[in-house]
């Protein structure tokens, strides 16, 4: 029986998470689930698990959840301090934490896990992003095991399982191409939110389906694959795969490519994540490759989707610049979903606001939040 934080609980991978749980209880315990502010859901799930723990990051959300746990009798605790996040993670009534914490937001239930040794299910590509180094390097010397959660990253992690490092030629990173991808380039500046947000083949929050309207979701993986598996950037590709039924894939030296197939929900690589090395019976339906017929790849068009070049530039930079990136593209996303700027410069914004910027080295946590807080500043400057 593993013990679990599910750190974002009411986002779509929380919800996943809390599905699995409930699907096999034999297995996972949830003793405790944060969320940004109170909410019903946050309610019925506190409801539904009896966690022991309820962490929001504001005292006044805080207050209002406990009234509300009050009034229904559930005597969970509720916290609201930075200090408290640590503790929870530290306690023994956690063994694994899954960071699905949308954002940036997530970098330090992601720290707090690593440094107590403990294994974190890393559903927020952000924390790799903005931190790599500090994130890997603090994981070996704690032993804390980072399981990848993305689909694409838990592909990966499951391919290579089948070989050895040594062997290793490529990763190869899939995209479904999201619902542009047959979209002319000249059409791309009239995108609306609403449009933006109607994703073929997953459904998934409003932050992270932007990301794979524009690919910039994609940039983040080529950036999170490089620290979670230890490859340079030249041997992390990416391919267009409309029919999102291969996850990822890897090649050998030897010319095999091993690839990892299943149907797009994303309690797969939840469940692999909290029960590794074993597997939960009956997770996810299973695919009729008959069915499907038939799957293409494509390369990406990097003018319509420049997200893909961006971030390479930013990982060959590394030191501060690819957490610059995440900031300053987490920036504008909002002011899309807000209508404030045009889908296409989203991309445009991201790449003036790294120009701007003097990369520098980053040694520690604190310098990590000193460089979100410099991309915000440049960002708010561009606009």
């Amino acid at each position: 029986m593993k013990k679990i934080f599910i750190a974002g609980s009411t986002g779509s991978i929380g919800k996943s998470t809390v599905e699995v749980a409930s699907a096999y209880p034999e297995n996972i315990k949830v003793t405790a689930i944060s969320a940004a502010h109170y909410s019903e859901i946050l309610l019925e799930q506190a409801i539904k698990l009896k966690p022991k723990y309820c962490f929001i990051p504001d005292k006044n959300e805080a207050s209002n959840a406990e009234a509300h746990f009050k009034k229904n009798c559930i005597n969970t605790l509720i916290f609201y301090e930075e200090k408290n996040l640590k503790e929870i993670i530290d306690s023994e009534d956690v063994d694994i934490v899954l960071n699905s914490i949308s954002g940036s937001s997530g970098l330090l239930a992601s720290y707090y896990t690593i440094l107590a040794g403990k294994d974190i299910a890393l559903a927020n590509k952000e924390s790799l992003v903005t931190a790599g180094d500090i994130l890997t390097k603090l994981s070996k010397k704690t032993n804390s095991k980072i399981i990848p959660v993305d689909s694409e990253h838990s592909a990966i992690f499951q391919c290579l399982r089948c070989g050895v490092k040594k062997d290793l030629k490529k990763l190869i990173l899939t995209a479904s191409g999201g619902p542009f991808l047959n979209t002319e380039h000249k059409n791309l500046s009239g995108v609306t939110k609403e449009m933006a947000l109607n994703h073929p083949k997953w459904k998934m929050g409003e932050k992270i389906t932007i990301d794979s309207s524009t690919l910039a979701n994609k940039g983040l993986e080529i950036i999170e694959a490089h620290y979670l598996f230890d490859v340079e950037e030249d041997k992390i590709d990416v391919v267009i795969h409309p029919q999102a039924v291969i996850h990822s894939m890897v090649e050998f030296h030897d010319g095999t490519i091993l690839a990892q197939l299943a149907d797009a929900d994303m309690k797969g690589p939840i469940g692999y994540a909290l029960s590794y090395p074993e597997r939960l019976n009956g997770l996810m339906k299973s695919i009729n490759l008959a069915k499907i017929g038939s799957i293409e790849f494509l390369e990406p068009d990097l003018q319509k989707f420049p997200f893909i070049s961006i971030a390479r530039e930013a990982l060959k930079i590394k030191k501060s610049m690819p957490c610059v990136f995440s900031e300053a593209n987490e920036f504008f996303v909002k002011k899309f979903l807000k209508g404030n700027i045009k889908f296409t410069e989203i991309a445009e914004k991201v790449k003036k606001v790294m120009e701007k910027h003097i990369s520098f080295e980053m040694d520690n946590i604190e310098d990590v939040l000193e460089a979100k807080r410099i991309a915000k500043e440049l960002a708010s400057k561009v606009g």
